[in-house]
């Protein structure tokens, strides 16, 4: 239920906030007094797509905000799922910058907008005026008649789709197999060649760098062979003079000499010791380094070859070795698939026949569920026209059967309407009249309220179209809605806001030159006043006043009744 509504910078509003009760909320005003940014502001909340132009002139941002209390189990697993606190009470707001910003909350945690139209077909259900567009719409008609049948048939349903959409997806894996067919010999070909290419190569991770590193080695073997043997002269074989190793040995004997003298000199001794028998095993490892050095031409030769065959290799399948050995497994695998396509195919085959097996099945079962709900159906809502003051309508629900299977079905779902005896049943888009389809949606709305578990039901000026008895006939079909629902109504008839247990005014106002729409809870004496002016329009006197008052009082005895019988 929507307990409160809070409005910044929304079109004319400037800031509101209302709260609203249990039963029937209606708002009511003159034409152009903004009755509907109302309804656009909870769209707003609700997460529906909406313009730049709505935020307020001379505003930088518009801000909506609703708290909500909240019963439905379902709703609580979800608001879970998301990772957002199921208390009793959830805070969803909107903020839209001028620069297209937005940002949605639910209980202080940002959100997407999907997030909030997850969520708001648990709260509310909008019917405004645009929806008797929708009841000519035929494609609507089965899904009204679905939310009619039950919990069981929905189970039955969402198996159905399940079942659907692997069939969808099984069948057009068959239409690519097929389609391969025609290329798989040409396809089989490449991708043979590209195979035996790279496998022929019996590439190795790692080797491109070690044979680089090879390479270098033998085309720099002669400098590396001068230098190698340059400093292991130096160190120890000079044709004049003393080599690095004599000195040093020649400094230890030296030092071994004066070490009575000095007890330190011995610890210089042997440190120089240590760096002699390092040189020894340097001069060891240059010598057999010097010794091993030679220029190989024909292992060059093969080095050289092997890297041209790798680098053509990458120039074709990958930068890396690692990068062809993947795209090597990657088209073994797929040589495989197109060399299994026949067997594939024929899986593929008995798979799709067994799931048309079953989906014709689930479809039969929701045939005959939809069939037996369609007359329940056809006789509830005559029931409520004849309420609503059209003692002689017939409404049919018709449901045929289609060639194809559809993701619904195999049904094809149609209201059909007669408002007079005689008349032959026949399309709503054919036969209705603006009253006449207000009354049918109120009456649809009527009866799949009574399983609707929805908490919130907005009516925007469902009233389009009617007055006299029929007006009357609707305010008490609201109020009694409104005994298992919360209902806002906007409304422009003064039978229908008398049956109110909160009247709401919409009014405009020009403060500081600036267009403002204002909303006021009305008190008993600014409610006489209000219906007043809805039943004599702009002039309101003392008899409209009397009038509006025998209407409320005709009202609160008309709601006791109806709470007494519900």
């Amino acid at each position: 239920m929507l307990l409160e509504l809070h409005i910044k910078n929304f079109a004319l509003i400037d800031a509101v906030d209302l709260d609203f009760s249990e039963g029937l909320n209606i708002l009511t005003g003159e034409t152009g007094a903004g009755k509907s940014i109302l309804i656009d502001s909870i769209n707003f909340l609700l997460g529906e797509k909406i313009g730049k132009d709505v935020i307020r002139k001379s505003c930088d941002f518009t801000f909506v905000e609703g708290v909500f209390e909240i019963k439905s189990e379902q709703l609580k697993s979800i608001m879970q799922d998301l990772g957002i606190d199921d208390d009793e009470y959830v805070v969803i707001s909107r903020e839209m910058t001028k620069n297209g910003k937005n940002v949605a909350r639910i209980n202080g945690k940002t959100v997407t907008v999907n997030m909030l139209r997850k969520i708001s077909k648990f709260l509310i259900d909008i019917h405004g005026q645009h929806e008797h567009q929708s009841l000519l719409d035929e494609n609507t008609h089965l899904d009204i008649l679905d939310a009619f049948c039950g919990e069981e048939f929905h189970k039955i349903k969402m198996e159905y789709k399940k079942t659907y959409d692997e069939l969808v997806y099984i069948d057009e894996k068959i239409n690519e197999l097929k389609k391969e067919e025609q290329l798989k010999l040409q396809k089989m070909d490449i991708l043979s060649f590209q195979i035996n290419e790279i496998a022929s190569a019996q590439l190795k991770l790692g080797e491109d760098e070690e044979l680089s590193k090879r390479r270098n080695i033998l085309i720099n073997s002669e400098k590396i062979y001068n230098t190698i043997a340059s400093s292991y002269a130096q160190l120890y074989q000079r044709e004049e003079g003393s080599s690095a190793y004599d000195e040093i040995a020649m400094s230890i004997s030296q030092l071994e000499n004066i070490t009575k003298y000095d007890e330190n000199i011995l610890n210089i001794k042997n440190e120089l010791e240590e760096i002699y028998y390092k040189l020894e095993d340097i001069i060891s490892k240059l010598r057999n380094y010097r010794d091993k050095v030679e220029f190989n031409q024909e292992e060059l030769n093969v080095i050289e070859e092997r890297l041209d065959l790798i680098n053509k290799l990458k120039r074709k399948y990958g930068n890396t070795i690692e990068e062809i050995i993947n795209y090597y497994d990657k088209i073994v695998e797929e040589y495989s698939t197109i060399e299994k396509s026949e067997e594939i195919l024929d899986e593929l085959n008995k798979k799709y026949d067994k799931l048309l097996s079953e989906i014709t099945i689930l479809a039969d079962k929701m045939s005959l569920k939809r069939k037996e709900t369609a007359a329940k159906l056809s006789a509830s809502i005559e029931n409520e026209l004849r309420y609503l003051g059209m003692e002689k309508a017939k409404f049919n629900v018709e449901v045929s059967q289609l060639e194809k299977i559809q993701s619904s079905g195999m049904d094809k779902v149609v209201f059909l309407f007669s408002a007079n005896p005689g008349e032959q049943l026949r399309k709503l888009n054919k036969v209705a009249s603006g009253g006449e389809m207000s009354r049918i949606m109120l009456a649809i709305k009527t009866v799949i309220a009574e399983i609707d578990k929805i908490p919130t039901l907005i009516f925007d000026e469902i009233d389009t179209g009617i007055s006299g008895r029929t007006a009357q006939s609707v305010a008490e079909k609201m109020s009694v809605i409104s005994k298992g629902h919360q209902v806002l109504c906007v409304t422009h008839l003064p039978q229908i806001a008398s049956m109110s247990d909160r009247h709401f005014k919409i009014h405009k106002m020009v403060y500081n030159e600036n267009t403002i729409t204002k909303v006021t809870k009305l008190n008993i004496d600014e409610q006489v006043e209000e219906i007043a002016r809805m039943v004599g329009g702009a002039l309101v006197t003392e008899l409209t006043k009397e009038h509006a008052k025998e209407m409320l009082t005709i009202a609160f005895e008309l709601k006791n009744r109806i709470k007494a019988a519900n």
